[in-house]
């Protein structure tokens, strides 16, 4: 990059220091959004203009891989190809003459046949004189430029030295095609190739094959790659149409076209028109030269103070560029010449839009109000002017700080300090009673109508519908909108959603009229009707019981409003909670299941919690904090399958027990003593999962009893019959079925021919049933 020279002596106390102009690349919001470069290996390369030409137009391509490879040499055979493509011919006309050639070394199969006869049809591309072609010899940098003077159809007149190319070098040098830099016998590298190529197909023509050397002699009429070139004089993004100085009339810009650089006013440019529309367009300009900033101060002694990057330094301009003082306060886009001076400004309302991604406030001496967007933050002065419209559509009305809101599109003026002086908010939400005109495709609220595009989703009680006259006319409806305007969604009916968070909860107070209880989502508050069917934590509770703060940092499992209310008609809230062994104890974060969490003032926890056998359950608030923690060492229950104590020697080796499938080892056998076959056990275990504790329940009721049936019933309470049909026990939710053995059985398996055990628990609830042999 270069360095560019931008201040005066006497103004260097503001200097603009290289570390500053590098980073004044990024020029938001001045032109047509940039393509990526097609080829990674070549953006600090000298002949990347070339390149990018020549790949565009299919004459000098990258790899498959991405790469351009500008130091690999290219082969005879290769630049064969390069040569006739830049001469205009097609791939189709050279693999019409693939095939034998008149050269000894060149096999008829060789891939670049077509290419070499069709050269040497058009008496650009000789062999050497003992009738070989040598297609893998790396061309040397003479022999590509005789062969484009040969396709300029330039006489040369015979070397006087012993050096055959010098004629042809001096008649390339005429023509700008070489400029001396390269040695006349190195090897062509593929950049250098690039240059020879985008110079030699931009090389005007006559048509009796006359050329125009680089002094502008003659006037060409014919170009193999007609570029055109200039500085822009001016730019339309919305249009995007531009137009060059000289030119009479804008050339618009293809929707699809390759363009690379920022487009700006002044800007250096070269571009290629298909069809009527700019196909690729290049800025020659480098975006080191292009800076964006804020104008500080007015046009003085040739120079103007700017803010660029949020630093304060010093432009000079050239002579007949102006800033004047009404346009302190607004955005500019400049070019740069090679000294660091101003030779093009474009200057612009200081404004930036975008969609709210959050806001916030700070009270006290150092208060401010601030507004993000994207990943930029923007403070507001403290008599910023805001406005704000229900709707894109709406008129605009006074509003407060408070009316800002996550979602809604904003423009912000800014001021030289880039703080945000005035502010257009634009609801892109709103709820309104609809009146629908199925005719021409329209709603229409507030005195104003909007179009229902094929795009509009519609939907009723949140199933999509596909025609307007699904939707209810003169009901309300929530409706969505998009940046530009355009009517996106319409909602009516029931809303269900999931995965919210409650931050804050009022309680319900009975009266006349009764006071809802209420849970504030996404900064809106909602009603929890009387009749709201609810289920928090797992247990239904009445709506009217609801109390002040109980929801708060709930995380919402399912609910239903009714839109464009806001009144819940049904709501599953759960607390955010983790539950596992904590594993790092480091004064106020511990760590569980991997992750550290940090306990809120007052809360505390066991000194010894990341060594103990607890498990811990965490409850989080809507910042990942714990707000409170309970702690219990972990027990499994469940019916025994089998125990086992392996002993060797007199000495216990080994104790485990089997409980409900899964095989639990036991740290003293002891704990398992009295534990046996269909036992109903409780274990506790260590944090390895090693039973330290176990606790039996249940017992043998009934041994060896007529099995008579199952019944169900009403409430879905289940019994067991034996003996008869008057004697009965009920069973347990999990009761269990097993064969004498301990394998499992379903219900249909149990025959009146069987005899059965009943194992009861505390309650006289069978748990276990037990099928004997009969």
């Amino acid at each position: 990059m270069q360095n560019f020279k931008v201040l005066k002596s006497k103004t260097a106390r503001t200097g603009l220091a290289g570390a500053v102009l590098a980073g004044m690349l990024a020029v938001t919001n001045t032109g047509l959004a940039a393509s990526s470069l097609p080829l990674s290996d070549i953006a600090q390369n000298a002949q990347k203009n070339a390149i990018l030409k020549l790949n565009y137009a299919g004459v000098l391509k990258g790899y498959t891989d991405g790469t351009f490879r500008p130091g690999q040499e290219v082969t005879r055979a290769e630049f064969a190809k390069i040569a006739v493509l830049a001469l205009g011919f097609t791939d189709e006309q050279a693999n019409m003459l693939k095939g034998k050639t008149v050269f000894k070394d060149l096999p008829a199969d060789h891939w670049a046949t077509g290419y070499i006869n069709l050269a040497v049809s058009q008496g650009i591309i000789k062999g050497y004189p003992d009738g070989t072609f040598k297609p893998n010899n790396n061309v040397k940098v003479a022999e590509a430029l005789t062969v484009y003077v040969q396709g300029l159809k330039i006489n040369v007149p015979a070397s006087t030295t012993s050096e055959w190319y010098h004629p042809y070098l001096l008649e390339a040098n005429k023509t700008g095609l070489y400029d001396a830099k390269e040695q006349p016998l190195a090897a062509a590298r593929r950049d250098v190739v690039a240059k020879y190529t985008d110079s030699f197909m931009e090389t005007p023509v006559y048509a009796n094959g006359a050329y125009y050397d680089k002094n502008g002699n003659a006037d060409g009429t014919v170009q193999k790659l007609p570029v055109v070139k200039g500085a822009v004089a001016s730019y339309s993004k919305a249009d995007q149409k531009l137009k060059l100085t000289g030119q009479k009339t804008e050339v618009e810009i293809a929707g699809n076209a390759q363009v690379y650089g920022t487009i700006v006013t002044g800007a250096q440019v070269e571009y290629i028109v298909k069809n009527g529309k700019i196909s690729f367009l290049n800025v020659i300009t480098s975006d080191a030269n292009i800076v964006e900033g804020i104008v500080k101060s007015s046009l003085s002694y040739k120079e103007f103070k700017a803010i660029v990057n949020g630093k304060e330094v010093v432009l000079e301009v050239e002579s007949g560029v102006t800033v004047s003082r009404s346009q302190i306060g607004q955005k500019f886009v400049a070019v740069l010449d090679e000294n660091g001076k101003v030779i093009s400004i474009t200057i612009s309302d200081n404004a930036v839009s975008g969609i709210v991604k959050k806001t916030s406030t700070v009270s006290g001496t150092k208060a401010k109000r601030e507004i993000q967007l994207d990943d930029q933050t923007y403070e507001l002065t403290t008599n910023a002017a805001i406005k704000v419209k229900a709707h894109p559509q709406a008129k605009e009305a006074t509003g407060s700080f408070a009316d800002v809101d996550k979602g809604d599109l904003v423009e912000l003026t800014l001021d030289v300090d880039g703080k945000a002086s005035a502010v257009t908010v634009t609801k892109l939400s709103t709820t309104q009673t609809i009146k629908i005109d199925t005719y021409d495709n329209i709603i229409r609220f507030d005195g104003k109508d909007y179009d229902v595009l094929k795009d509009t989703k519609l939907y009723v009680n949140e199933k999509k519908v596909s025609d307007l006259e699904d939707l209810l006319d003169g009901k309300t409806a929530v409706l969505t909108f998009d940046e530009k305007g355009n009517l996106i969604k319409i909602e009516q009916g029931v809303g269900v959603s999931a995965g919210k968070l409650v931050s804050s909860t009022t309680a319900y107070a009975a009266g006349s009229p009764a006071t809802l209880a209420t849970i504030k989502v996404d900064g809106k508050v909602y009603d929890i009707l009387t009749t709201a069917k609810l289920t928090i934590d797992g247990s239904t509770v009445s709506a009217t019981s609801i109390k002040e703060g109980q929801l708060d940092d709930y995380q919402i499992i399912s609910w239903k409003y009714n839109l464009g209310t806001n009144n819940i008609v049904e709501l599953t809230a759960e607390k955010q909670t983790v539950k596992g062994y904590v594993t790092d104890k480091s004064g106020k974060t511990i760590t569980v299941n991997g992750k550290d969490y940090v306990l809120l003032s007052g809360v505390t926890i066991e000194s010894n919690a990341d060594t103990n056998d607890k498990e811990y359950t965490l409850v989080l608030n809507n910042d990942g904090k714990v707000k409170a923690v309970t702690g219990a060492e972990k027990t499994v229950s469940g019916v025994v399958d089998t125990v086992e104590v392996r002993k060797e020697n007199g000495s216990v080796k080994s104790a485990k027990v089997v409980v409900d499938g899964k095989t639990y080892t036991v740290e003293d056998a002891d704990v398992i003593d009295k534990v046996k076959q269909f036992d109903l056990v409780t274990l506790t275990l260590t944090r390895d999962g090693d039973v330290k504790k176990a606790a039996t329940q249940g017992k043998l009721d009934k041994e060896g009893v007529s099995f008579i049936g199952f019944e169900t019933r009403v409430n879905g309470d289940k019994y067991v019959f034996f003996s008869n049909v008057s004697t009965s026990l009920k069973l347990t939710k999990d009761a269990q079925i097993k064969y004498y053995d301990g394998s499992d059985l379903k219900d249909s398996a149990v025959k009146t021919t069987d005899d059965i055990d009943l194992w009861v628990n505390a309650d006289g609830q069978v748990y276990l049933i037990v099928v004997n042999k009969r």
